[in-house]
């Protein structure tokens, strides 16, 4: 299994693109799906113990979009009602994620011709339930459809498909606060307003320049301007 990921493990990149679609009936519908692949990333770039443990916090027990996740473990016990375990491999992290497949319309997409098999690629949304150094544990998943094994060129990011989907969420503060791609340059200040602040400060500075870009836009769209 390691020479096999050696082999298949592309240059690390970066994956946007249109998380919009809710994980309804497990998680609160006010929940909003994230970026699997990008907490994926950035987990496993993470340099201490302690910013792995606040990139988890931020994203465990929510809604994430993966794809491009190549089946490299399958064991299928559906018909003992034991559903379809699997572990794939993420390529943007080289890390593992895991999780057992059990809705009925999910193992009828695994197992739609041609089968999904070792080897094939998945979209899947699920919650995020835990992580170490190698693994993403996921919890209750939706396979969303049958993948490629990476992007192709064009309409792949988020801002070529949604600027105002979801890119990035935060939930240390006594509120969670998300960002669109839009937005994407607020991230520029969080080393500084954290370290000044703390995350409850992070939270409060994100709310309050958000609410002046939505008041600006509110405004421009009013006299007929566009604004970034």
């Amino acid at each position: 299994m390691y020479a096999m990921k050696n082999m298949l493990r592309p240059r690390r990149y970066f994956y946007s693109f249109l998380t919009s679609v809710l994980l309804l009936g497990t998680v609160p519908a006010i929940a909003r799906t994230s970026n699997g692949n990008d907490f994926a990333l950035y987990f496993s770039e993470a340099k201490t113990k302690r910013e792995r443990s606040d990139v988890l916090t931020e994203a465990k027990g929510r809604p994430h979009f993966f794809r491009y996740l190549q089946i490299m473990e399958l064991e299928d016990k559906s018909s003992t009602g034991g559903g379809i375990a699997i572990t794939a491999f993420e390529p943007a992290s080289f890390m593992d994620v895991k999780f057992v497949v059990r809705k009925r319309v999910s193992l009828r997409t695994l197992k739609e011709d041609p089968v999904s098999k070792v080897g094939d690629a998945l979209a899947i949304t699920g919650v995020v339930v835990g992580a170490d150094t190698n693994t993403i544990i996921i919890g209750p998943v939706i396979v969303r459809h049958k993948d490629r094994l990476s992007p192709k060129r064009g309409k792949e990011m988020l801002y070529e498909v949604d600027d105002s989907a979801t890119f990035y969420s935060y939930t240390g503060g006594k509120r969670p606060v998300s960002l669109t791609y839009k937005d994407r340059d607020l991230l520029q200040h969080r080393g500084r307003i954290l370290g000044q602040y703390g995350k409850q400060g992070w939270t409060e500075f994100l709310e309050q320049e958000l609410a002046k870009r939505e008041k600006a836009r509110a405004a421009a769209k009013k006299a007929g301007r566009s604004t970034p």
